[in-house]
């Protein structure tokens, strides 16, 4: 339909359209009364996936050619950094967990029936996750909407990334009843918190994706982060201020997990500099084209 849109414009065109799907998923979600459980998070992780899929067989057309689809990262793995998607980020969650274990607000409560029940939960948890849960929210973020953002400089692609996927959130929060998948407590506490750490997943998941080509290495710390904060938070048995260990320290954008989080960023950022320094030299080099959508219409270069 528009085929010679901007990177920017086509980044623009996504983040309206997959907030807006946001909006209606949350409206349909309080609507159908799913709270919480599988269909409730199908429903709503899948809206990413399809902002991509109408950006790209729609809007742009750019699906109509094998370079389009290329260009969201799922036909490369990114084995090599693995490790640090995994291990890396469940670190963070695992350490940040430790520090309040440490303190008199709460304290590691082992199952009644061992600990195997909790490491099997953690990787069924993680293994959905990956593959539906976390794919599907990573195929429009870093898949679609990363890309047609680096124009702007690794740094800024990255902050607006984090800020949209942070908003993707809010009507969930805030229309779909969601409160107790997301307590958020103080206001003036819950967004800086919540914004930051999304921003700060977004470079330590953003560098990943540059490094590789690929969104597999991010959907895999997307989904160990989801899984382990389930997992630990089981076995936490909180003595005093629930909502200060739940929400505030570690919960899922606790202030624990948004120092650990930017520390991991900064760690990989480091790393592997000069080899997403290398990545985007070779990106720019290529200057992908998108087949036309009819034979009749030449092809326009893309950025």
């Amino acid at each position: 339909m528009f085929t010679k849109l901007t990177d920017t414009n086509k980044a623009a065109i996504f983040s309206v359209l997959v907030l807006c799907l946001s909006v209606g998923a949350a409206l349909l979600i309080r609507f159908l009364d799913f709270s919480g459980g599988p269909l409730m998070w199908s429903l709503w992780s899948i809206t990413p996936t399809v902002a991509t899929l109408i950006m790209l067989l729609v809007v742009t057309r750019d699906g109509y050619s094998k370079e389009g689809w290329k260009s969201l990262g799922l036909h490369r793995l990114g084995l090599n950094v693995w490790w640090i998607a995994f291990g890396a980020t469940l670190l963070i969650t695992v350490a940040a967990s430790a520090v309040v274990w440490a303190t008199p607000l709460a304290s590691f409560a082992l199952p009644e029936d061992g600990i195997i029940d909790p490491i099997l939960s953690f990787f069924i948890f993680f293994g959905m996750s990956v593959v539906w849960f976390a794919l599907a929210e990573e195929i429009g973020m870093r898949g679609y909407l990363q890309p047609h953002l680096m124009s702007l400089g690794r740094r800024s692609a990255l902050l607006v990334v984090g800020l949209v996927f942070a908003t993707w959130h809010m009507p969930l929060i805030f229309l779909a009843a969601a409160a107790a998948n997301f307590p958020t407590g103080n206001l003036l506490l819950f967004f800086p918190l919540f914004y930051g750490t999304f921003i700060a997943a977004s470079f330590f998941f953003g560098y990943l994706r540059i490094y590789t080509g690929s969104i597999w290495p991010a959907s895999i710390a997307h989904a160990v982060h989801n899984a382990a904060w389930n997992i630990l938070g089981a076995v936490t048995l909180i003595t005093a201020s629930p909502v200060l260990v739940d929400v505030y320290l570690v919960g899922d954008f606790g202030l624990l997990i948004l120092i650990g989080t930017a520390i991991g960023a900064i760690w990989v950022g480091r790393m592997l500099k000069s080899g997403m320094d290398q990545a985007q030299s070779d990106a720019d080099a290529e200057v992908p084209r998108v087949a036309p959508a009819h034979p009749s219409v030449p092809a326009a270069p893309t950025r």
